[in-house]
Protein backbone atom coordinates (compact mmCIF):
# COMPACT_ATOMS: atom_id res chain seq x y z
CA UNK A 1 0.00 0.00 0.00
CA UNK A 2 2.59 2.56 0.80
CA UNK A 3 4.50 1.92 -2.51
CA UNK A 4 1.26 2.59 -4.64
CA UNK A 5 0.98 5.68 -2.48
CA UNK A 6 4.74 6.64 -3.13
CA UNK A 7 4.50 5.77 -6.62
CA UNK A 8 1.26 7.79 -7.60
CA UNK A 9 2.34 10.66 -5.22
CA UNK A 10 6.00 10.78 -7.83
CA UNK A 11 3.80 9.95 -11.18
CA UNK A 12 1.16 12.56 -9.92
CA UNK A 13 4.24 14.78 -8.92
CA UNK A 14 5.84 14.71 -12.50
CA UNK A 15 2.17 14.92 -14.33
CA UNK A 16 1.48 18.05 -12.09
CA UNK A 17 5.32 19.82 -13.09
CA UNK A 18 4.51 19.23 -16.93
CA UNK A 19 1.25 20.63 -16.53
CA UNK A 20 2.78 23.64 -14.48
CA UNK A 21 5.01 23.76 -17.41
CA UNK A 22 1.98 23.81 -19.97
CA UNK A 23 0.25 26.48 -17.90
CA UNK A 24 3.43 29.34 -18.26
CA UNK A 25 3.62 28.23 -21.40
CA UNK A 26 0.15 29.38 -22.15
CA UNK A 27 0.35 31.93 -20.19
CA UNK A 28 2.96 33.29 -22.49
CA UNK A 29 1.57 32.98 -25.16
CA UNK A 30 -1.68 35.20 -24.25
CA UNK A 31 0.10 37.56 -23.37
CA UNK A 32 2.15 37.23 -26.84
CA UNK A 33 -0.94 37.44 -28.69
CA UNK A 34 -2.53 40.13 -26.34
CA UNK A 35 0.52 42.22 -27.06
CA UNK A 36 0.62 41.51 -30.79
CA UNK A 37 -2.88 42.33 -31.29
CA UNK A 38 -2.39 45.57 -29.93
CA UNK A 39 0.75 46.66 -31.56
CA UNK A 40 -1.31 45.13 -35.36
CA UNK A 41 -4.10 47.29 -34.56
CA UNK A 42 -2.87 50.37 -32.66
CA UNK A 43 0.81 51.36 -33.88
CA UNK A 44 0.57 49.07 -36.88
CA UNK A 45 3.38 46.95 -36.27
CA UNK A 46 2.67 42.92 -35.80
CA UNK A 47 5.59 40.71 -34.25
CA UNK A 48 7.08 38.63 -36.42
CA UNK A 49 6.90 35.34 -35.95
CA UNK A 50 3.15 34.99 -33.87
CA UNK A 51 1.99 32.27 -35.70
CA UNK A 52 5.20 30.17 -35.70
CA UNK A 53 5.78 30.94 -32.03
CA UNK A 54 1.79 30.28 -30.97
CA UNK A 55 2.00 26.91 -33.24
CA UNK A 56 4.94 25.56 -31.45
CA UNK A 57 3.74 26.98 -27.72
CA UNK A 58 0.61 24.72 -28.66
CA UNK A 59 2.88 21.72 -28.74
CA UNK A 60 4.26 22.27 -24.87
CA UNK A 61 0.46 23.34 -23.96
CA UNK A 62 -1.00 19.82 -24.95
CA UNK A 63 1.35 17.61 -24.34
CA UNK A 64 2.65 18.96 -21.21
CA UNK A 65 -1.00 18.79 -19.96
CA UNK A 66 -1.91 15.31 -21.02
CA UNK A 67 -0.51 13.11 -18.75
CA UNK A 68 -2.00 15.50 -15.76
CA UNK A 69 -5.33 15.45 -17.39
CA UNK A 70 -5.39 11.73 -17.41
CA UNK A 71 -4.06 11.48 -13.94
CA UNK A 72 -7.02 13.34 -12.39
CA UNK A 73 -9.44 11.85 -15.11
CA UNK A 74 -10.56 15.51 -15.80
CA UNK A 75 -10.77 14.70 -19.29
CA UNK A 76 -13.55 14.41 -21.54
CA UNK A 77 -15.75 11.43 -21.43
CA UNK A 78 -17.38 9.99 -23.65
CA UNK A 79 -20.15 7.20 -22.26
CA UNK A 80 -19.92 4.56 -25.27
CA UNK A 81 -18.97 2.03 -22.64
CA UNK A 82 -21.68 1.38 -20.42
CA UNK A 83 -20.78 1.82 -16.56
CA UNK A 84 -21.39 -2.33 -15.70
CA UNK A 85 -22.86 -3.37 -12.70
CA UNK A 86 -20.67 -6.34 -12.37
CA UNK A 87 -17.34 -5.72 -10.88
CA UNK A 88 -15.36 -7.62 -13.61
CA UNK A 89 -16.99 -6.17 -16.13
CA UNK A 90 -15.99 -2.66 -14.53
CA UNK A 91 -12.17 -3.91 -14.53
CA UNK A 92 -12.16 -5.82 -17.97
CA UNK A 93 -13.02 -1.99 -19.22
CA UNK A 94 -10.61 -0.02 -17.47
CA UNK A 95 -8.44 -2.52 -18.63
CA UNK A 96 -9.08 -2.21 -22.40
CA UNK A 97 -9.30 1.86 -22.04
CA UNK A 98 -5.74 1.37 -20.51
CA UNK A 99 -4.20 -0.63 -22.87
CA UNK A 100 -5.61 1.03 -25.94
CA UNK A 101 -4.12 4.32 -24.09
CA UNK A 102 -0.48 2.44 -23.55
CA UNK A 103 -0.86 1.38 -27.84
CA UNK A 104 -1.52 4.94 -28.54
CA UNK A 105 0.90 6.56 -26.51
CA UNK A 106 3.51 4.31 -27.20
CA UNK A 107 3.03 4.74 -31.03
CA UNK A 108 2.95 8.53 -30.26
CA UNK A 109 6.25 8.61 -28.75
CA UNK A 110 8.07 6.30 -31.01
CA UNK A 111 7.18 8.31 -34.13
CA UNK A 112 7.79 11.86 -32.33
CA UNK A 113 11.08 10.12 -31.22
CA UNK A 114 11.86 9.62 -35.14
CA UNK A 115 10.45 12.88 -36.33
CA UNK A 116 13.16 14.51 -33.66
CA UNK A 117 15.45 12.31 -35.19
CA UNK A 118 14.73 13.40 -38.33
CA UNK A 119 14.29 16.92 -37.63
CA UNK A 120 17.81 17.54 -36.78
CA UNK A 121 19.14 15.67 -40.03
CA UNK A 122 16.88 17.74 -42.05
CA UNK A 123 17.33 21.04 -39.76
CA UNK A 124 13.36 21.30 -39.96
CA UNK A 125 11.79 24.91 -38.31
CA UNK A 126 9.11 27.09 -38.76
CA UNK A 127 8.81 29.67 -41.77
CA UNK A 128 9.03 32.68 -40.49
CA UNK A 129 11.53 32.77 -37.53
CA UNK A 130 12.62 28.90 -38.14
CA UNK A 131 12.30 27.77 -34.89
CA UNK A 132 13.59 24.16 -34.81
CA UNK A 133 11.21 21.40 -34.80
CA UNK A 134 13.39 19.31 -32.56
CA UNK A 135 12.97 20.28 -28.67
CA UNK A 136 9.11 20.30 -29.83
CA UNK A 137 9.56 16.71 -31.13
CA UNK A 138 11.22 15.38 -27.89
CA UNK A 139 8.72 17.25 -25.65
CA UNK A 140 5.71 14.83 -27.57
CA UNK A 141 8.34 11.72 -27.33
CA UNK A 142 8.98 12.89 -22.98
CA UNK A 143 5.13 13.27 -22.42
CA UNK A 144 3.70 10.47 -24.28
CA UNK A 145 6.23 7.96 -23.08
CA UNK A 146 5.60 9.41 -19.95
CA UNK A 147 1.25 8.94 -20.50
CA UNK A 148 2.13 5.11 -21.35
CA UNK A 149 4.04 4.65 -17.94
CA UNK A 150 1.92 6.05 -15.98
CA UNK A 151 -0.82 3.72 -17.85
CA UNK A 152 1.01 0.83 -17.69
CA UNK A 153 1.24 1.38 -13.85
CA UNK A 154 -2.24 1.88 -13.35
CA UNK A 155 -2.81 -0.92 -15.20
CA UNK A 156 -1.04 -2.91 -12.71
CA UNK A 157 -2.65 -1.65 -9.69
CA UNK A 158 -6.13 -2.15 -11.73
CA UNK A 159 -4.82 -5.93 -12.02
CA UNK A 160 -4.08 -6.28 -8.34
CA UNK A 161 -7.93 -4.74 -7.58
CA UNK A 162 -6.57 -1.34 -5.83
CA UNK A 163 -7.84 1.53 -6.55
CA UNK A 164 -5.67 4.05 -9.06
CA UNK A 165 -8.06 7.66 -9.76
CA UNK A 166 -7.26 10.54 -7.24
CA UNK A 167 -9.75 12.74 -6.00
CA UNK A 168 -9.66 16.32 -7.34
CA UNK A 169 -8.45 17.68 -4.29
CA UNK A 170 -5.36 15.42 -4.29
CA UNK A 171 -2.45 17.61 -3.65
CA UNK A 172 0.81 16.26 -4.67
CA UNK A 173 2.92 18.84 -3.46
CA UNK A 174 1.10 18.59 -0.18
CA UNK A 175 3.32 16.75 3.03
CA UNK A 176 1.42 13.92 4.14
CA UNK A 177 0.00 14.24 8.17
Amino acid sequence: MRIKQSTLKLLDLFASLLALLAGVVLFLLICMIFTDVISRYLLNAPILGVEDTLQMGMVAVIFGAAPYVWRHADHIVVDLLPEYRLAWLRIVRELSIRLLIIGLMVLLAWQAWIGAEEAKFFGNATNMIEIPYQPFYWMITVSTAFHAIVAVIETFWICIGEEIIPSPTDDPFADEA
